[in-house]
């Protein structure tokens, strides 16, 4: 068994602070962030690296020198600081998004939708269909922002990238 040392950062009251720390951390550190809801109820938010996502995104077919792949390399460090994003994509996540990447939320989702197209027009059909199964109907064409990010991220955290 590996030992595991774990060190106590602090208590962080507001999510700027909390980012800025995890964007300070070494590469080779993890996190584990626990959050308490109204109901004193721990929830535990996952950190995901972000060459995993990177890998994955590249894997499907997002070409890395669009900006959308970089908003959803962006997009899935928020949502694993906190999935309730995926609830609210247009009021927290754009927004949220085009703060930290110095743009506006309408471009964020733009270039968000443009890189998936991408991804599902000259894309890994095998890794497409693992990842989204049946949620993807060949009549519907390709998912929406939501759907893509939501799949996305579970298909991480289920696999552990």
């Amino acid at each position: 068994m590996n030992d595991v040392t774990v060190n106590f950062a602090g208590i962080f009251h507001v999510k700027d602070d909390l980012w800025e720390f995890v964007n300070n951390m070494d590469e080779h550190e993890k996190v584990i962030i626990f959050t308490v809801g109204n109901d004193r109820d721990f929830k535990k938010v996952f950190r995901i690296d972000t060459t995993g996502v990177q890998k994955l995104l590249l894997q499907i077919g997002i070409p890395a020198n669009t900006l959308g792949f970089s908003y959803i390399v962006t997009a899935m460090e928020l949502i694993a600081m906190n999935p309730e994003y995926l609830q609210n994509i247009t009021k927290w996540l754009y927004v949220d998004i085009a703060k930290k990447c110095s743009s506006t939320p309408h471009r964020v989702e733009r270039n968000i939708r443009t890189a998936i197209s991408i991804g599902f027009t000259r894309g890994n059909l095998d890794l497409i269909e693992d990842i989204f199964g049946w949620s993807i109907r060949a009549d519907k064409g390709i998912p929406t922002n939501s759907q893509f990010l939501a799949n996305v991220y579970y298909y991480m955290i289920n696999h552990e990238l």
